[in-house]
């Protein structure tokens, strides 16, 4: 019967892909985290996974205390604290990893980047997952997020791996691997609703009906969320439908599936001339400058359980369709539009398995064969007011993957556990033309990748980690120069070493905390300056995470009620080749600060406050200080920007009801990026203003 699936589904894999739907489905156990609805019932445990780990009863990824790596995850209830209204202020709270405006449709399209590697607002050294799915439009060749695939209040828990075991997943994850997980099935019937409506047109409502009856179990989700956008002319649309089942076919096996779907169309304003900017911050000089486009994405694992461990069969297929225009030239009056249009499609198929091999061994390993074709980038140029379009490019692009990994988490002694593995990762087709430039590539690549960590229990409460991995990153498929016939252009894959070192502790008085001391080294790092991709050299990037948690009551019974939440990330980010060798990465920070505090009162309010400081950090290479005319270079502003919230809870019989008012940006703090720019065009980019919302949510 899976096999069936596979051919209908035109199957694909991913290593953590359906991974995490199945997981949430299995973990049944996962009602509403609002307080007053019903408890989970008790479910089978489940087995270690790739991406998302192991599952609480809400469908929470547990951090284990014994990780051989840094790791952060962000649950249904901090997530409700910080109230985000787009994917770019939740992620600012979890250690390392930061965003920025980079051309006025963030809403709809982040950025997200870390540990100092380059940031050119394309997402392209962070491995993204949705439910343990690739969320690019090709995981591999075009990493890049025209939009993000996900309306944010879906959003249900955040999993952010920093450090370790690498192995286990690919490509792009020399920053780490970000998996954003949505609501699981529940265990009985449920209905839940949650409505935002806040400042600059902006309102987002999803619904989501399950139930499981027996052996099946099904979640359907239904998304909407809009706005105008605070820059001018900046409206921005996504709608989202996204179907889970899960059908127990063994105690302990199970058959799980997932069907998505969702379009987005945005404006990107870009950036401003300083003299635009002083004008009005939020001004919109590109007008036109508008995307649209849609996803589907379809999953499927079988999942069976032995004795000794378990075996999976998944695989997964998306289509991701883009359609982008944009004046030319980027400053002073357009005269041209430019426009886009492309098609990109991914399948994978593939079996991974964990063994107990002895008390002292557990041996994790899997096969994956993927396949990522774009049949057809058309681009053409048309002159304002004349509509005849002139053909630029109209590019075909095949990639084929095979991989495979295996590693041994084994235990020498009763403290010391220890894993160890390697990756093969073997690419014998990416290979591309175009019809309009005549030019072609064909590239190739083979590598073996291994990973090592390793934790130290000196007590039941203190642990000391560390870790050593290599990953790459393949050239992007926009960046092959298409020109010149006959040509074969020599281009590297970049390559990456990360290693670890850090403590974790459980301290007195319900305090949690963590301290990581890291370095991150890739070669033959790949820019698209000149029209075509080419590696400009090495980067070294170091720094130290730092994070504690403070649940306050568990010290003094008058505090109860009260938590906190805090982490400091220093880092230095350095060229160390080329003709700007010495000089700090582009927009790496040296520092980057979150906190947050909430008091649960006994009548059920809450009361949140929260803030992010990033440093300032340059533009270019270079390190150009003074800011040039058009604004897109310059060095970029230290800010400060908090957020709060008033939130309510009632009890709804064996459900809940709950109302919150809030703010980002409270003190409306002018803060802004100069953005290199990219297809739409750079600038000076303001960050979003204060901007005030009302969210409701309800679950029966």
């Amino acid at each position: 019967m899976l096999s069936v699936t596979w051919i209908v589904c035109a199957c694909e894999v991913l290593v953590g892909a359906s991974v995490a739907v199945v997981q949430e489905a299995e973990v049944a156990a996962e009602q509403t985290p609002q307080e007053g609805a019903q408890a989970a019932q008790e479910v089978p445990p489940i087995p270690e996974m790739f991406v998302i780990g192991r599952l609480g009863p809400e469908g929470v990824p547990e951090v284990p205390f014994t990780a051989v790596g840094s790791r952060d995850v962000l649950g249904p209830e901090e997530l409700a604290r910080i109230g985000a209204r787009d994917l770019n202020d939740l992620v600012k709270y979890l250690p390392a990893l930061s965003t920025r405006p980079y051309n006025g449709g963030e809403a709809s399209a982040p950025s997200f980047s870390t540990r100092g590697l380059p940031d050119d607002g394309l997402t392209e050294y962070v491995l993204v997952l949705i439910d343990g799915v690739p969320a690019n439009p090709l995981p591999y060749g075009w990493t890049a997020f025209s939009f993000l695939p996900l309306v944010t209040e879906q959003v249900y828990a955040v999993d952010l791996i920093r450090g370790a075991q690498a192995v286990r997943y690919s490509p792009n994850t020399v920053g780490g691997v970000l998996n954003l997980i949505t609501p699981p099935i529940p265990d009985q019937e449920t209905t839940s609703m949650q409505s935002t409506v806040g400042e600059n047109g902006y309102s987002s409502t999803v619904v989501s009906y399950g139930d499981r009856a027996g052996d099946f179990g099904f979640l359907l989700t239904v998304g909407d969320r809009r706005g105008d956008g605070y820059r001018e002319d900046g409206e921005f649309a996504q709608r989202s439908v996204d179907l889970k089942l899960q059908w127990e076919t063994d105690p302990g096996s199970w058959i799980a599936a997932r069907l998505s779907y969702m379009d987005d169309f945005h404006k990107a304003p870009g950036g401003l001339t300083v003299a635009q900017f002083e004008q009005d911050r939020f001004a919109n000089a590109r007008p036109r400058n508008e995307f649209e486009g849609f996803r589907w994405v379809a999953d499927v694992v079988r999942h069976t359980a032995s004795d000794d461990g378990w075996f999976e069969a998944f695989a997964w297929v998306s289509q991701t369709r883009r359609e982008l225009e944009a004046q030319r030239p980027h400053f002073g009056v357009a005269d041209t539009f430019l426009r886009w249009t492309d098609d990109s499609f991914v399948a994978a198929a593939g079996v991974r398995s964990e063994k107990q091999l002895s008390s002292e061994h557990t041996l994790l390993w899997g096969l994956r064969a993927q396949q990522e074709v774009l049949p057809s980038w058309e681009m053409t140029t048309e002159q304002i007011g004349v509509g005849t379009a002139t053909p630029m490019r109209d590019s075909e692009y095949t990639l084929t993957a095979l991989s495979a990994h295996v590693d041994d988490t084994f235990r020498p002694t009763e403290r010391l556990e220890i894993t160890a593995g390697v990756r093969a990762e073997w690419i014998p087709v990416a290979e591309g033309q175009d019809d309009v430039m005549g030019g072609d590539f064909d590239d190739e690549f083979f590598d073996l990748l291994p990973g090592v960590g390793a934790s130290y229990m000196l007590n039941d409460r203190w642990v000391l980690f560390g870790n050593y991995h290599q990953s790459f990153r393949a050239p992007q498929v926009w960046g092959f120069d298409l020109n010149a016939v006959g040509a074969q252009q020599d281009v590297d894959f970049e390559h990456g070493d990360s290693f670890e070192l850090g403590t974790r502790v459980l301290g007195p008085g319900g305090t949690e905390g963590s301290l990581t001391a890291w370095r991150t080294d890739i070669d033959d790092v790949g820019v698209f300056y000149t029209g075509v991709y080419e590696n400009i050299g090495r980067i070294v990037a170091e720094g130290l995470d730092a994070s504690l948690s403070w649940e306050a009551g568990e010290a003094l019974e008058v505090l109860d009620g009260f938590s906190t939440r805090l982490s400091w990330t220093l880092q230095d980010s350095t060229l160390r080749e080329g003709i700007d060798a010495g000089n700090d990465t582009p927009y790496a920070w040296k520092s980057k600060g979150a906190w947050s505090l909430q008091y649960l009162t006994r009548e059920r309010w809450r009361l949140s406050l929260g803030g992010v400081y990033i440093g300032d950090s340059y533009s270019d290479e270079a390190n150009t200080a003074a800011e040039n005319a058009n604004g897109n270079l310059g060095r970029n502003p230290a800010s400060t920007v908090w957020d709060a919230q008033v939130e309510k809870h009632w009890s709804a019989g064996a459900g809940a009801i709950s109302l919150a008012l809030g703010a980002s940006n409270v003190f409306d703090e002018d803060w802004f990026v100069h953005s290199r720019g990219g297809f739409f065009g750079g600038g000076k980019v303001s960050g979003p203003p204060r901007q005030v919302y009302l969210r409701f949510r309800a679950s029966f």
